[in-house]
């Protein structure tokens, strides 16, 4: 058992038969009440995100999750496709959806298994991608902190400071997809 003060971003919990995943931790008190912890959580399998709200004196189950770790190879229409020991494992795209959007080939991630099926993936904090296509910064417009549109090499669109040009390595936060700065600098 787990108590619900212990929750913390990336927690995982098993609630309603599910593995849930804790995106947003918040414990607020009010007075002389008992307090009361709000969590924004992913459903592991379903891939749905739901705020859910529990007394501070309740407990959840912790999940038997497994991590394991696999090298992405490529995407078909419906899966992608994973090798874990020289075995393919073939992962859904609605559950890593967003994962896929920082995923080149032959990266090596680690891979969440709930009852010995794979339901997601935990990425690093940050990646390293290369601009595929950037429109050139406008000259003399380095006085304001403008953001220009960029189409990463995996197809993932984010925003970037003028100077970034076609070609160049950027870092990019797996979590929001925000630049984070230069790659080697």
């Amino acid at each position: 058992m787990l108590s619900v003060n212990d929750l913390r971003n990336g927690t995982v919990f098993e609630w309603e038969n599910a593995p849930w995943k804790v995106q947003k931790y918040e414990h607020s008190f009010k007075g002389r009440g008992r307090g009361k912890v709000t969590v924004r959580a992913k459903n592991l399998k379903a891939g749905s995100v739901r705020e859910i709200s529990f007394q501070s004196s309740e407990s959840v189950d912790e999940a038997d999750v497994e991590r394991v770790k696999v090298i992405y190879l490529y995407r078909t229409r419906d899966e992608a496709v994973f090798s874990r020991d020289g075995e393919e494992l073939f992962i859904p795209i609605e559950q890593i959806e967003w994962e896929l959007n920082f995923l080149t080939k032959q990266q090596e991630v680690w891979s969440l298994f709930y009852q010995d099926e794979p339901i997601g993936l935990i990425l690093p904090p940050t990646v390293t991608l290369k601009v595929k296509q950037a429109d050139p910064g406008i000259r003399g417009d380095t006085v304001s902190n403008t953001l220009k549109p960029a189409l990463l090499s995996t197809n993932f669109s984010t925003k970037v400071p003028l100077f970034i040009n076609e070609g160049e390595e950027i870092i990019v936060d797996t979590e929001t997809g925000e630049y984070r700065g230069r790659a080697g600098k």
